[in-house]
């Protein structure tokens, strides 16, 4: 099985659906309290056994971890390190938490664990989340700093860009997928605003993430193959798009003691691929 990198089988899990911002923008934006009732916390034991598990039948696997805000999962700090012992991690987080026990408990993990830190203008002082940015980075992990490129955030790209590249970080840009104004995006950027993200925007796997969606329906995709989406409950998806649409791909879940993915590559079943997992996913011509 082939995934992201290294030839590894790949999962992303959303650990729980709570997070200590409210951004506008957020995929779960205005359903917090609903979602919530879908949030399950089985204890750090259950989850070392659950993760010890696929390990058992894939090997070490590149594990996203998301949210919500995972550092707010009850246990994190206790069930990271045993996690690591396992398999490959990216920790998706806001940097409002303690950065400095994170450091401590992960101990000379660096060649396992990267951090994708979000950067939230509307939530964040620039100031403290640099200065936990830079705590990370001073202990040797790996950490790229994201922004999204929500419309009303767009003009101070170039801005952000430059603060943080005089700091020594590259300020990774991400298309905004959902309605503002009455407008879907990322279809309706404009010319401007596309010039203002391309500088900066982000790459999956090599591939940009998309200014215009890309249409993947039909076409071989190893979704549920070599990769997962986990939800909180366990519910496992072929891939982010199979939410986004309301599809129904679930491929079984995470917490069935005989849960395991698909035996072969089957054909997209999404129009698009929001979270660009197309650049790892889809099936390569021969």
């Amino acid at each position: 099985m082939e995934s992201e990198a290294n030839g590894r089988v790949s999962f992303s899990w959303d650990m729980h659906w709570r997070c200590n911002y409210r951004c506008p923008y957020c995929w779960w934006h205005g359903r917090w309290e609903h979602l919530d009732n879908q949030n399950y916390y089985p204890g750090v034991e259950k989850l070392v056994k659950v993760w010890k598990r696929i390990y058992e039948l894939y090997g070490s696997a590149n594990v996203n971890i998301s949210g919500g805000e995972p550092m707010t999962y009850p246990g994190f700090f206790e069930f990271l390190p045993e996690m690591v012992k396992y398999h490959n991690i990216v920790i998706n987080t806001n940097l409002s938490g303690d950065m400095k026990k994170m450091i401590e408990v992960l101990g000379n993990s660096v060649e396992k664990v990267k951090f994708n830190a979000t950067f939230h203008p509307l939530f964040a002082d620039f100031e403290q989340f640099t200065g936990k940015a830079k705590l990370i980075n001073d202990a040797k992990f790996y950490i790229c700093v994201t922004y999204l490129a929500y419309p009303p955030q767009i003009k101070d790209i170039p801005l952000y860009r430059e603060k943080f590249a005089a700091l020594g970080f590259r300020l990774c840009v991400l298309s905004f997928w959902g309605d503002y104004n009455g407008k879907k995006y990322p279809d309706s950027y404009t010319a401007e605003e596309s010039e203002i993200i391309s500088p900066s925007l982000g790459r999956r796997s090599g591939q940009e993430y998309q200014i215009k969606p890309l249409f993947t329906e039909g076409k071989p995709c190893n979704a549920g193959h070599t990769y997962a989406t986990i939800h909180p409950d366990g519910k496992a998806l072929r891939c982010g798009g199979g939410s986004w649409e309301k599809e129904d791909t679930a491929v079984g879940n995470l917490f069935d003691e005989n849960f395991k993915l698909q035996d072969a590559p089957l054909p997209c079943t999404s129009k698009h691929c929001p979270c660009n997992e197309w650049a790892f996913l889809l099936v390569k011509d021969e």
